[in-house]
């Protein structure tokens, strides 16, 4: 008996299998991929809100927070000038650094909301509907304290305060990370606490 090669119906299922498990290797890398700067981002996030706060402590001047879809912008006020002087700004993508590459409104920042919950109690609570539409501004004290200086979204003064991001990545679905600002000066995040 002589020894038999592959035929080629062989050879091109072998092809197939392979080419199929190098797509699913590929679409669990991009998610993978996309996860890390979902998570970045919210990272960057809280490190601003947190730093916000230290610098209207540190400097005992105010400190705004003004938030949209994409971007949080960290401005302090400037007794001698009289303005409002930028020292930080977070946004999701950059030409050089970006934290989420091509967005394609995928994710994006839904906004800030009244209080404060733990993520069992998030799926219960209505996080904003889609990406927002118009800036928002939260205010840090020199001695801690924040407030919403335009009223634009605390209906409860000292409840607290949290900024959702949201995930439209996969068709019909949105997963949510939470930020959360207590009034007492902690501020916590949590990744994907529901999905509506």
């Amino acid at each position: 008996m002589g020894s038999r090669g592959f035929s080629l119906i062989e050879l091109m299922v072998t092809l197939a299998v392979l080419v199929l498990l190098s797509v699913m290797a590929f679409e669990g890398f991009r998610r993978n991929e996309k996860t890390g700067e979902r998570k970045r981002f919210v990272a960057a996030v809280q490190g601003a809100i947190v730093q916000a706060r230290n610098y209207a402590i540190d400097e005992q001047t105010p400190v705004r927070v003004d938030v949209d879809a994409s971007t949080l912008t960290l401005t302090a006020w400037n007794p001698v000038t009289e303005t409002w002087d930028l020292f930080d700004r977070i946004t999701m993508s950059d030409a050089h650094e970006a934290l989420i590459r091509q967005i394609d409104d995928l994710v994006c920042i839904h906004g800030l909301g009244t209080g404060v919950q733990t993520p069992a109690q998030a799926v219960n609570v209505d996080p904003p509907d889609d990406c927002l539409a118009s800036a928002q501004r939260l205010r840090f004290e020199p001695d801690g304290t924040f407030s919403d200086p335009d009223n634009a979204f605390s209906g409860v003064p000292n409840s607290g305060v949290t900024l959702w991001v949201g995930d439209h990545s996969i068709a019909g679905e949105v997963s949510y990370s939470m930020i959360q600002v207590f009034p007492g000066g902690l501020i916590r995040s949590f990744e994907e606490v529901g999905s509506s």
